[in-house]
């Protein structure tokens, strides 16, 4: 692999040195240049920041300072077509629109790493024990006034125990100190600024009218304060975005309707944290299968993540991956080999036809086996040697991470969903599709001679079909995928590009290097506070 060139680093207001550093770090020792633009209201300490790694070695022409807002310097730095990359902690749409950006104008394999915001749940069932559970609800809504990515935004409690908790968040709530944070006794500080303060402000006189309000505190009356409020909500359906301050929304589940709340909260699209308090081993797991999200934590607060122990970031519309803090971070920031080679003509693959031939993920179970990469090996009979070996060299079961003690910290590789495979040569697809299967994922390979291509994997029960031709890409522009692998022609690779970011939703990822296996994964990390189960679990699960 090699350095991309010149990275931009756009980081936020809430984490304005740890965010900031971590970027230009991430991007300098991987051999890059950075241009840093830090949030409009954060621009001292950046520059505080810039000061000390110069006087610490790094050359003034590797990174430079380029402070100023989103509209006038945000906008213009991301269209420049030296720009080989840009990693960037922000909004969802702002996200959307550097991806459009950088598919229009710079090259068609520029980088993008995107950490996005979420509509981040905790569900509290009715073994969890209510003083945990309490203080990690206040710790997770309203430390930072609220001000993190991975904040709690709707708390969902069991019914049977809803009273008592609700009477117990209520109480802890007015213990909550909130003024200066300069003060080693303030809980809860100010918002960022006056426009963050009105919108927020706003929302909660709004959720008011409507009668929602189950708590709120009063705010002191100098200053850029929201006070803490809970409001009722049916579920995260009736909430419409995020609202980043220190503002709960709380609803109420049966114990039988577990798996329409996990349904619900993935049907929202965001995926970056997630909080489950519970005493029944078997539930937790349950939850840890079926949620997507990013950062899952167990008996513990939802905030907090630390670097090689959490490594953090989100899925669909909360981010691109991979995690910052993780194992495959660094080689994002380096580009491996892509083919390049020229499409070639054949049928023009109607939109109809693709979505009729995209198979099920579910097919077979394929995206649960543990033994896929050698089910693989066992079909291709030594073909596509290079990218079976680098699929085998990626581990896709769980990988245990270090922790203090009292605390299980565990990375696992999850398929991202449907891949559409493009090639555009028969040795491309085939390296593709490997590696997309054997990271669980279903595959669609759109090629000429692609049938050909892949004869010793299809038929065989696997989630995979393949199509000759080549997809038309006005047709192909509504296929909901979650990949797209294609490794042709930078002219090629840019049309591609520019379809897949004009789509609505998440940001689908377009892997141009034939070899990059970790790229057809999500990242999944789990925190189980192991010292917080407290009591007899098993007594309780056989009641």
């Amino acid at each position: 692999t090699e350095a991309r060139g010149v990275i931009a680093c756009i980081s936020p207001w809430n984490f304005p040195l740890a965010i900031f550093t971590g970027q230009i770090a991430a991007a300098l020792v991987t051999g890059n240049s950075v241009i840093a633009k830090p949030a409009e209201q954060t621009p001292l300490i950046a520059f505080r920041a810039v000061e000390l790694l110069r006087q610490a070695g790094v050359p003034e022409d590797v990174i430079q300072l380029l402070p100023g807002d989103g509209p006038s310097v945000g906008g213009p730095l991301t269209a420049d077509p030296r720009i080989a990359g840009v990693c960037f902690t922000g909004s969802t749409e702002v996200a959307k629109l550097i991806e459009k950006q950088l598919a229009e104008t710079a090259a068609p394999d520029a980088m993008l790493i995107a950490e996005t915001g979420g509509l981040n749940a905790m569900i509290v069932d009715s073994t969890a024990l209510p003083e945990q559970a309490v203080r990690d609800i206040l710790a997770s809504a309203f430390q930072s006034a609220g001000q993190r990515c991975s904040a709690l935004r709707v708390l969902y409690v069991q019914k049977d125990v809803e009273k008592k908790m609700l009477e117990m968040l209520n109480g802890a709530m007015e213990a909550l100190s909130l003024g200066d944070p300069w003060h080693i006794s303030t809980d809860v500080g100010p918002v960022i600024d006056e426009e963050a303060q009105k919108s927020i402000r706003d929302y909660c006189t709004e959720m008011g009218l409507q009668g929602r309000l189950v708590a709120k505190l009063e705010a002191p009356k100098a200053g850029r304060f929201v006070a803490p409020h809970v409001f009722r909500v049916k579920g995260i359906e009736d909430i419409e975005r995020e609202v980043f301050g220190p503002v709960l929304h709380v609803a109420s589940f049966d114990a039988d309707d577990i798996d329409a709340v996990i349904a619900a909260i993935n049907r929202k699209g965001y995926g970056l944290t997630f909080g489950l308090h519970t005493r029944i081993e078997g539930r937790a797991q349950h939850f840890v299968d079926g949620i997507d999200a990013g950062n899952i934590y167990v008996n513990r607060n939802q905030i907090g993540a630390v670097v090689g122990s959490q490594p953090f970031g989100g899925e669909g519309l909360s981010g691109t991956g991979p995690k910052a803090g993780g194992p495959h971070y660094l080689r994002r920031f380096r580009k491996g080999p892509q083919a390049g080679t020229p499409v070639l003509d054949g049928r023009k693959v109607t939109a109809t036809e693709l979505a009729d031939n995209l198979p099920d993920p579910a097919l077979g179970g394929w995206s649960t086996r543990a033994d896929r990469v050698a089910v693989l090996r066992k079909h291709l009979r030594g073909k596509g040697a290079a990218a079976i070996g680098a699929a085998a060299s990626i581990d896709f079961g769980q990988v245990d991470l270090p922790g203090p003690t009292g605390e299980a910290n565990t990375l696992s590789l999850s398929p991202r969903g449907r891949v559409l495979c493009l090639g555009p040569d028969p040795d491309t697809l085939l390296a593709q599709t490997i590696q997309a299967l054997a990271a669980g994922n279903a595959v669609l390979a759109v090629a000429p001679g692609a049938p050909a291509a892949l004869s010793s994997l299809t038929g065989k029960g696997l989630p995979l079909a393949a199509i000759d031709g080549r997809p038309d890409p006005v047709e192909a522009r509504a296929l909901r995928v979650d990949v797209v692998a294609f490794s042709g022609t930078p002219e090629a690779a840019r049309i591609v590009r520019k379809v897949i970011a004009d789509r609505a939703g998440p940001i689908v990822p377009l892997i141009s290097e034939v070899l990059n296996p970790a790229a057809y994964a999500h990242e999944r990390a789990v925190c189980v506070d192991t010292t917080a189960a407290g009591g007899n679990a098993s007594l309780l699960a056989a009641a």
